[in-house]
Protein backbone atom coordinates (compact mmCIF):
# COMPACT_ATOMS: atom_id res chain seq x y z
CA UNK A 1 0.00 0.00 0.00
CA UNK A 2 1.41 3.36 -1.03
CA UNK A 3 1.58 6.07 1.65
CA UNK A 4 -0.48 9.17 0.98
CA UNK A 5 1.27 12.44 0.28
CA UNK A 6 0.66 15.18 2.84
CA UNK A 7 -1.03 17.20 0.10
CA UNK A 8 -3.74 14.53 -0.05
CA UNK A 9 -4.78 15.19 3.56
CA UNK A 10 -7.17 17.98 4.60
CA UNK A 11 -5.74 21.23 5.99
CA UNK A 12 -7.18 20.39 9.42
CA UNK A 13 -6.23 16.90 10.54
CA UNK A 14 -7.73 14.62 13.14
CA UNK A 15 -5.49 12.65 15.49
CA UNK A 16 -5.62 9.50 13.34
CA UNK A 17 -4.48 11.38 10.24
CA UNK A 18 -1.65 13.06 12.15
CA UNK A 19 -0.58 9.65 13.48
CA UNK A 20 -0.47 8.27 9.92
CA UNK A 21 1.63 11.17 8.65
CA UNK A 22 4.10 11.08 11.55
CA UNK A 23 4.01 7.28 11.76
CA UNK A 24 3.61 7.33 15.53
CA UNK A 25 1.16 5.76 17.95
CA UNK A 26 -1.83 7.20 19.77
CA UNK A 27 -0.12 7.48 23.16
CA UNK A 28 2.86 9.31 21.64
CA UNK A 29 0.78 11.86 19.74
CA UNK A 30 -1.30 12.65 22.81
CA UNK A 31 1.91 13.13 24.82
CA UNK A 32 3.12 15.63 22.21
CA UNK A 33 -0.23 17.46 22.34
CA UNK A 34 -0.41 17.50 26.15
CA UNK A 35 3.18 18.74 26.46
CA UNK A 36 2.52 21.55 23.99
CA UNK A 37 5.16 20.30 21.56
CA UNK A 38 2.45 19.75 18.94
CA UNK A 39 -0.13 22.51 18.61
CA UNK A 40 -3.71 21.23 18.54
CA UNK A 41 -7.18 22.60 19.23
CA UNK A 42 -10.25 20.85 20.52
CA UNK A 43 -13.18 21.23 18.18
CA UNK A 44 -16.43 19.52 19.13
CA UNK A 45 -14.53 17.59 21.81
CA UNK A 46 -11.87 16.20 19.45
CA UNK A 47 -8.35 17.39 18.79
CA UNK A 48 -7.61 18.92 15.39
CA UNK A 49 -4.12 19.67 14.13
CA UNK A 50 -3.34 21.99 11.24
CA UNK A 51 -1.00 20.68 8.57
CA UNK A 52 1.10 23.79 9.17
CA UNK A 53 1.52 22.86 12.86
CA UNK A 54 2.36 19.29 11.94
CA UNK A 55 5.02 20.38 9.44
CA UNK A 56 6.53 22.85 11.94
CA UNK A 57 6.59 20.11 14.57
CA UNK A 58 8.29 17.71 12.16
CA UNK A 59 11.02 20.18 11.24
CA UNK A 60 11.58 21.26 14.84
CA UNK A 61 12.04 17.64 15.88
CA UNK A 62 14.20 16.51 12.99
CA UNK A 63 17.97 16.65 12.96
CA UNK A 64 17.71 19.95 11.09
CA UNK A 65 19.05 18.43 7.89
CA UNK A 66 15.95 19.22 5.79
CA UNK A 67 15.82 22.78 7.03
CA UNK A 68 19.53 23.34 6.40
CA UNK A 69 19.33 21.78 2.92
CA UNK A 70 16.38 24.01 1.98
CA UNK A 71 18.06 27.12 3.39
CA UNK A 72 21.36 26.43 1.60
CA UNK A 73 19.59 25.80 -1.70
CA UNK A 74 17.49 28.95 -1.43
CA UNK A 75 20.60 31.01 -0.55
CA UNK A 76 22.34 29.67 -3.63
CA UNK A 77 19.37 30.66 -5.80
CA UNK A 78 19.55 34.23 -4.55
Amino acid sequence: MKAKSIEEYPDLLDVQEAMEILRIGRVTIYKYIQSGMLSARKIAGKYRISKESLISFSFANSDGKWYNDIRENSDALG
